[in-house]
């Protein structure tokens, strides 16, 4: 046996497959003592499933054959905990918790002697994925449970019995009955309902995600009858807003998003999801049966309903299954992505982690994973028109007409273009036989090749290709209506089984893969679906009253939805390795009456907000709160901050700019200037490129079905409402309503002003707190801000010693300032600065401008370098102006560059310092970088170009917009309760 040293020498015998034991095998083995994979220390839900996603499939692919359960070369064995355990000749740690530490990544990197694996390369994301497993100390699950364990969430669904409580008034329906029976068991006490306009609140943003107005809390308010909340909840599921309310929250579980994600160079964009997402916010709006639901998402085409009815929109549907990410096209990849999303989704069951091996924790052979990637491999995706016949039938009648045109022109154009090439070349015009061989034999002739070739064609021919032309032009000047398209799905022509990939590598089939459903989910004579692909099937199996996850998981989501947290607090996992419910009788208390109710999300929605449960306070004394930290008795309301939605679309209510009047329609951008007044849920998702503000407000991310959104608390959100434009644009809105900016004075803005935003009075603090602020210029604009940088245009005087004109950049676009928003300006050309550089205009009179004005009297000192980069042209030259001191240094540079340094000159408060650059002759191929650093020679402040680089600073706000902006900062305004 070698040494570990030895082995990494490799030029001794046997070296490279010693070094790859050593290596792999027998640094996991030290990690896997001291880190999360260590007995002791539990692996969480969410480390567990990326092990089992992304981390155990590289090494079942690389590394098994040599250390599985077959074979252990070197006595190392990698697939089970015990085998990592127990290690082989070398216990070295070469797993670290600092990715570039670790032996293992720079030999998976491949960036040293060692390049693991042998005889090849990790793709880039594995070798990701391996830096981050490393990052969070390599954890390594192992199931406690057999594979024939039975799940709790696998118990059929039985309708329990309302328990007996001792306080019977505070129960208003069964939900509080069990809730109080568990804090009864407890010793604790329900806290008392919410004040009205606090209940008002929360109910109206957890059903249609908006604020309510001050009207609709002071009507609430002064409803005394017995029926008043009740009333209040059957308006607000009427309303349009619920769908777009909850459709929103179903899109999280979905992925939806309006691109593929990297695909190379196609086009990246999904011109068809929103028809995915109206179809969403509609089926919920018409409180479609949820079983119904969950089948026109896997199976519409499926339908007779749809295939002989006239109404197409339920294919849309199947986006569904087709909005996902794109996987560099790879199909195997694409299919795991839908079978995750149906089975997590929809079944709060982790499938995907069986495809490379059975599942390590709940009952999912690795033949039921390739069961079901069957069914989604006999299916392929189509564009199918889903308007109304009015606009469908002409417009498919339109395409067909054009088909045939187009199909006659080329048949035409291809066998008269074979019948002159057998003609001797001589017989035939220069400009047709030139023509003939400039294209390729099999190519059939369009455009001026057709036209000049149609000159030799046959008479008749050439005029029939002359009639069907025409034709063509015709249909094209007045085409009809073009239909909204559904991301649709059809069966195959020929559906088939499927096999086992071998550790998921699908060059590597194993035994057959019958199409047909989880044997954990189904009966024992359990049916083969041969007909078609067997989505309808599989939709139906799922849908039904028989199986025990579809409505647990269903009705945990909405629990989840209004209270912050499920009942089971991993609503994607309700297998061995999620939490079980805090109150299984609950759960299937509510599950069982969805069913009962027709699978009505709304009954659904209705029967928890109208509950005692979910009225009361979130107050609570110390000691309720140490008695139950989590609130999983439910004891008391949760304090939900609003997501990113909600937070932008009551920003916009509160303007009074909100438009609810159109529902549905193409994606929209949310967070270019000029802002949009739709709903957020209508807004552009780019899987690949997320701005930064879906991150900062904790959004799902569309990678993947998204069980729940984190809740954090970052800087960022502070810093959004301070500087972000539609912040600004939004207080200013709020200040220009007739209401706040007709008000007779200060006190009675402020007062309005209060129940615009929080639908309630201010206190005598608050008002005197607003008063100080305002003070008597509530109107007034405050001083516009401003930086010691400025961008322009203008010349030298005569004597070249001083900048003699100065004219500011009128626009900002691209990054850079400009003349006009035409670029190049007709007049003055290619004028521009950038970050780091720009081009000059078309002469010395025109010289572009960076200017730096002193804040202060100081002494100071400049660097940088002048730099210009093409061979074409005569180059730039570059000056230094002092308005003090006139010149204080210029250089030429063509091709090249050159240091520009002053090492040290004085300036007064004021003063400028102007950074020109002009051509030296012509302006062509004239683009220069320059981006100087100025610094004070007593260390106190500097000034860097590039970094300092930005738009200009907005119109000023007024006191009064300054004060709104404050508010909407406030706790009161981003959170319930």
């Amino acid at each position: 046996m070698i040494s570990f040293e030895e082995s990494l020498n490799l030029n001794s015998p046997n070296s490279r497959h010693w070094a790859a034991l050593s290596f792999m095998g027998f640094g996991l083995v030290g990690v896997a003592a001291q880190t999360a994979s260590s007995p002791s220390q539990k692996v969480t839900a969410e480390q567990a499933t990326f092990f089992e996603t992304k981390i155990r499939p590289v090494l079942a692919e690389n590394c098994l054959p040599c250390h599985g359960k077959t074979t252990q070369l070197s006595g190392l064995r990698l697939d089970t905990l015990a085998g990592l355990m127990k290690g082989g000749a070398s216990g070295r740690c070469v797993v670290l918790g600092d990715p570039d530490k670790s032996l293992l990544i720079q030999a998976v990197r491949q960036t040293g002697k060692l390049k693991m694996p042998q005889g090849g390369k990790l793709k880039p994301a594995e070798v990701a994925d391996l830096e981050a497993w490393v990052k969070m100390g390599a954890p390594w699950p192992e199931s406690s449970k057999a594979m024939g364990d039975t799940l709790w969430s696998l118990q059929p669904v039985k309708k329990p019995a309302v328990p007996v409580v001792r306080n019977k008034a505070w129960v208003r329906n069964p939900i509080d009955a069990f809730v109080l029976a568990g804090l009864e068991a407890q010793r604790l006490a329900p806290a008392p309902e919410a004040d009205r306009r606090t209940l008002l609140r929360r109910v109206t943003y957890d059903l249609t995600g908006l604020p309510p107005t001050a009207a609709d809390v002071a009507a609430f308010v002064g409803d005394k009858s017995p029926g008043a909340y009740e009333k209040v909840v059957d308006r607000l599921l009427s309303s349009p807003r619920y769908g777009e309310r909850w459709g929103r929250e179903w899109l999280d579980v979905a992925r939806y998003a309006d691109t593929k994600g990297y695909v190379f160079e196609e086009d990246r964009n999904y011109p068809n999801a929103y028809t995915y997402r109206d179809w969403v916010i509609r089926s919920i709006n018409e409180d479609l049966p949820y079983n119904q639901f969950i089948i026109d998402q896997l199976a519409a085409d499926r339908l007779s309903s749809v295939i002989n009815g006239d109404d197409k929109r339920p294919l849309a549907a199947l986006g569904f299954l087709t909005v996902g990410r794109r996987f560099l096209n790879q199909q195997p990849d694409i299919i795991d992505d839908r079978i995750d999303v149906t089975m997590r989704g929809l079944e709060g069951f982790t499938v995907a982690c069986a495809r490379c091996h059975d599942h390590k924790f709940d009952p999912i052979p690795t033949q039921d994973y390739y069961s079901l990637y069957a069914i989604f491999a006999s299916s392929q995706e189509i564009a199918e028109p889903i308007s109304e016949k009015s606009i469908r039938e002409p417009w498919e009648q339109f395409n067909k007409q054009v088909t045939e045109c187009e199909n006659g022109i080329n048949e035409i154009a291809d066998t008269q273009t074979k019948l002159l090439r057998k003609k001797d070349r001589k017989s035939l015009p220069a400009d047709v036989d030139q023509v003939l061989q400039s294209i390729r034999e099999e190519t059939i002739p369009t455009g001026d090749s057709l036209t000049k070739l149609s000159s030799a064609f046959e008479p008749a021919k050439r005029a029939e290709l002359a009639s069907l032309q025409n034709r063509l032009t015709q249909l094209q000047k007045s085409p009809p209506r073009t239909p909204e398209f559904a991301m649709a799905m059809v069966d195959k022509p020929n559906p088939s089984d499927g096999v086992i990939f071998k550790r998921g590598n699908p060059a590597n089939p194993g035994e057959a893969a019958p199409r047909r459903f989880l044997a954990c989910l189904s009966k024992p004579a359990r049916p083969h679906w041969t007909g078609d692909s067997g989505r309808l099937e599989l939709a139906e199996a799922i849908a039904s009253k028989d199986n025990p996850l579809t409505a647990r998981v269903f009705v945990n989501r909405v629990w989840q939805g209004h209270f912050g947290a499920g009942i089971v607090r991993t609503p994607s996992d309700f297998g061995h390795q999620g939490e079980k419910p805090t109150d299984p009788t609950l759960l299937d208390y509510l599950a069982s009456t969805f069913m009962e109710n027709g699978w009505s999300m709304k009954k659904l929605h209705r029967l928890i907000v109208t509950s005692a449960t979910y009225r009361q306070s979130s107050e609570a004394s110390p000691a309720k709160i140490n008695a139950d930290p989590d609130n999983r008795l439910w004891g008391r309301a949760n304090r939900q901050r609003l997501d990113l939605e909600e937070m932008r679309d009551s920003l916009t209510a509160v303007a009074g700019s909100l438009d609810c009047a159109k529902i549905g329609g193409k994606s929209v951008d949310l967070w270019s200037e000029p802002f949009t007044n739709r709903r957020a849920v209508y807004g552009f998702i780019e899987r690949q490129n997320l701005p930064g503000i879906f991150k900062t407000f904790d959004f799902a991310t569309p990678d993947s079905t998204s069980a729940k959104r984190f809740v954090t608390t970052v800087p960022q959100q502070a810093l959004f409402f301070m500087n972000s434009p539609l912040v600004i644009e939004r207080a200013k809105e709020v200040a220009d309503r007739p209401e706040i900016k007709g008000a007779q004075d200060d006190g009675q803005r402020i007062r309005r002003l209060y129940q615009v935003l929080f639908q309630r009075l201010p206190d005598k603090e608050e008002t005197m707190l607003g008063l100080q602020f305002l003070g008597s210029h509530a109107l007034t604009p405050t001083e516009r801000p401003t930086g010691p940088w400025s961008y322009g245009y203008g010349s030298l005087d005569a004597a070249g010693k001083r900048v003699s004109s100065f004219t500011p950049f009128l626009d900002f676009s691209d990054s850079g300032y400009h003349v006009s928003s035409q670029f190049p300006d007709p007049q003055l050309g290619y004028l521009i600065l950038n970050k780091t550089g720009g081009h000059p205009g078309h002469d010395s009179a025109h010289s572009v401008i960076r200017r730096w004005t002193a804040p202060a009297a100081m002494k100071i000192a400049i660097e940088g370098e002048l730099a210009h980069g093409q061979d074409q042209g005569d180059g730039v030259r570059g000056l230094i102006v002092s308005s003090r001191s006139g010149v204080l240094g210029q250089w030429k540079v063509h091709n090249g560059s050159a240091p520009t340094q002053v090492s040290s000159g004085a300036v007064q408060k004021g003063d400028t310092i102007d950074f020109v650059v002009d051509p030296m002759g012509s302006d062509s191929f004239d683009s220069f970088s320059w981006a100087p650093k100025i610094r004070a020679l007593d260390g106190s402040s500097s000034w860097d170009a590039s970094t300092n680089f930005g738009p200009p600073p907005g119109a000023p706000l007024s006191r009064l917009a300054l004060y709104i902006q404050a508010l909407l900062m406030t706790n009161e305004f981003m959170f319930l309760d």
